[in-house]
């Protein structure tokens, strides 16, 4: 702390991710100027593969003449960014399988595989509480709309992580679940009393906190109720009032304090680059997710700017500061260390990881109906969705999306041996109706599957649901046939928008482990003990599953 200039202390704030200037970062990190980087720095418009992440994370470390930290976005597994790493299924498919044990061990994978190639701080887990069922952008991120459920797992998940040497970043303070717009998008409010707020979105902090957790994550949300009388009507990201005199003095929070992005339209629109980096500085941040659409050097010049007016005082720096310092010694993260490449190669996408990645989508798979199952080796119909999305990058969460169809046919066909398949768009077109239509008129199948894929997605218009023109068309596959199967492989909310089917299952996500256990289930190798960690509807409650 004492070898530190001012222009160092700045630069431990700010994680830079500027996808145009990595360049820019390199030089800024020479010049101690930089105390953290994000890996969407080098993904977007670099490379995702293990030997080039690896080599930088090396060139950044060796160059550095302060402490960095390499932060990450991985909230289901180093594979949400790169093109290595274990793949997991969502939070809300872990919290379907109610297991402690397996929260630990996914937890300390997921902070294994991040350590190896050099990162140490992961934004996980998501702690939000999904209360409500239109929430486009929580969703299956959340592990349950409980909060003693929530609690019991992201608790064990938070030890996985913190005993393995990764700082968590348990998110998004005060809460995201009970709000019906992307943050990524707009603003959203949230309009409950303080008195249901703690007893409720706040309450696993409140309870997260004693049991010591390190990094929390704060959200670009408006919240009245817990805004001093006096203050202007900000995000809680920016208010002092939330950030410091709740978080920190009343909860006792002595972790990293981390915000989201500066890049989402909820703040960015609203305050621009630098006032939105000092106001989140000024409410008690330690570090910022600098906009990485825009030059890190004008978030660093803002807040440098702002200290040496006096708009910031240099005690919250230093005391910021000190703070980043003994988190990153706590995690042994001041040491320059090299990664080696070969021993990342053999922790990153492990056999022991796989099998815990599996066990979560075999515990976790729910089913809702079961008329005629298990399927059998007759011929089949498979009938599977694609988005718009795949093979694009999520913006703001880091990770490109990866069409899965024509691996559930790939896994389809080790059950079925006559097996034909039709993908048709999310958004269904009129040939997607007469194609299928005209199918199941010419041709008797034993069985009908319907696979959607509904994934949660920032910027997405119907993110975590699915359109009325697909609703349509299940809905007439349904009646065309009176054994048919949907297999969810996201989302379990978009029951609430049809009648049941004679056979479904959710799975809460796509990873090919979700797919795999799924099948199991649908043609009986694999017993069903997943049980429904949200409420959907009046039938599919809290607790149920088949």
């Amino acid at each position: 702390m004492e070898q530190l200039t001012l222009e160092q202390k700045i630069g431990q704030m700010i994680v830079a991710r500027g996808h145009d200037y990595a360049q820019k970062a390199r030089q800024m990190n020479e010049d101690g100027k930089l105390g953290a980087v994000g890996a969407v720095m080098f993904t977007t418009k670099g490379s995702r593969e293990l030997e080039d992440i690896v080599s930088w994370v090396n060139e950044f470390q060796s160059a550095a003449s302060a402490p960095l930290l390499f932060y990450l976005d991985a909230e289901n597994g180093l594979a949400d960014t790169f093109n290595f790493g274990t793949s997991f299924p969502p939070l809300m498919a872990l919290g379907a399988t109610r297991s402690r044990d397996l929260a630990y061990q996914m937890g300390s994978c997921i902070a294994r595989e991040a350590r190896a190639v050099g990162f140490g701080i992961v934004s996980n887990p998501t702690v939000d509480v999904n209360s409500n069922p239109d929430n486009p952008i929580i969703n299956t991120r959340a592990i349950s709309d409980r909060v003693d459920l929530i609690v019991d797992l992201a608790a064990e998940l938070i030890r996985g992580m913190q005993e393995t040497g990764v700082i968590p970043s348990a998110k998004h303070f005060p809460g995201h679940g009970d709000t019906q717009e992307d943050s990524h998008v707009s603003m959203p409010v949230v309009e409950r009393d303080k008195g249901y707020l703690m007893n409720v979105d706040l309450k696993p902090y409140r309870e997260l906190i004693p049991k010591g957790l390190m990094g929390i994550m704060t959200a670009h949300i408006l919240y009245p109720a817990l805004l001093a009388l006096d203050e202007m009507k900000v995000p809680a990201t920016l208010s002092k009032t939330i950030m410091t005199d709740l978080l920190r003095d009343e909860f006792g929070f002595q972790g990293l304090l981390i915000s989201d992005s500066l890049t989402m339209r909820g703040i960015k629109t609203h305050y621009g680059i630098e006032q939105s980096a000092i106001l989140a500085v000024k409410a008690g941040h330690d570090l910022i997710l600098q906009d990485y659409e825009s030059d890190p050097e004008i978030t660093y010049r803002a807040l440098l700017d702002a200290v040496q007016t006096g708009e910031i005082g240099i005690d919250q720096i230093d005391h910021s500061v000190m703070r980043i310092l003994e988190v990153k010694e706590k995690f042994n993260l001041l040491n320059k260390c090299d990664i080696d490449l070969a021993e990342a190669r053999g922790i990153v996408s492990s056999q022991e990881h796989a099998v815990v990645a599996a066990e979560i989508a075999d515990k976790s798979v729910t089913v809702l109906e079961a008329a005629t199952m298990p399927f059998t080796n007759k011929k089949t119909l498979l009938i599977a969705t694609r988005g718009e999305e795949e093979g694009m990058e999520a913006e703001d969460l880091g990770f490109v999306v990866k069409g899965k169809s024509a691996y559930l046919h790939t896994q389809l066909s080790k059950y079925v041996t006559d097996l034909e398949m039709i993908v048709v768009n999310e958004h269904p077109s009129s040939e997607d109706f007469a194609t299928i239509s005209q199918t199941l008129a010419g041709n008797h199948y034993s069985h009908v599957i319907y696979g959607t894929f509904v994934r949660v997605l920032s910027y997405k218009e119907g993110s975590g649901t699915v359109p009325e023109s697909q609703l349509e068309l299940m809905n007439f596959v349904k009646s065309q046939h009176m054994n048919a199967a949907l297999l969810i492989f996201g989302s379990p909310y978009i029951m609430r928008k049809m009648t049941p089917y004679p056979n479904c299952i959710c799975a809460y996500g796509d990873c090919v482990y979700s797919i795999n256990a799924a099948l199991k289930v649908l043609y009986g190798t694999l017993q069903a003990n997943g049980k429904l960690p949200v409420s959907v509807n009046d039938k599919y409650q809290y607790g149920y599953g088949l």
